[in-house]
């Protein structure tokens, strides 16, 4: 298992089903506890705080050019919002390294996880 990958609770998951695992009671799949956590993660959040993500901003030079770039940011926040079909979560990005308490400023407000990377797609890199 590479230490320097992101992982979403979902790819986590994966991984562990994978590896077909046996309970004292049989199958991991028949472990009442594996099954409440397959079943919050279908309703939780896919990233978590103090998460490494990547995400695409972009800003206008002087010039009036836009710019853009894929950065890297941690989960320091999240929270779920709804539209009209579905709900989903949000989430609050910061740069500033993740630990106990969270001092720094948050640069990205309600961010989508479908803008979110677990690599970053111009290098295909984590970090």
């Amino acid at each position: 298992m590479a230490k320097d990958k992101h992982w979403s609770i979902e790819t986590a998951l994966e991984q562990l089903r994978a590896c077909d695992y046996e309970c004292e009671g049989g199958p991991l799949a028949n472990n009442i506890a594996w099954q409440w956590i397959e079943g919050a993660a279908k309703v939780g959040p896919e990233f978590w705080p103090g998460q490494g993500v990547w995400f695409k901003t972009t800003a206008t030079s002087a010039s009036g050019k836009q710019l853009s770039g894929w950065e890297h940011f941690y989960i320091v926040g999240c929270h779920m919002s709804s539209d009209n079909e579905r709900r989903f979560w949000l989430y609050d990005l910061s740069q500033d390294p993740p630990g106990p308490w969270h001092y720094g400023t948050v640069q990205i407000k309600g961010a989508k996880g479908r803008d979110l990377s677990l690599v970053n797609p111009e290098q295909g890199e984590t970090k």
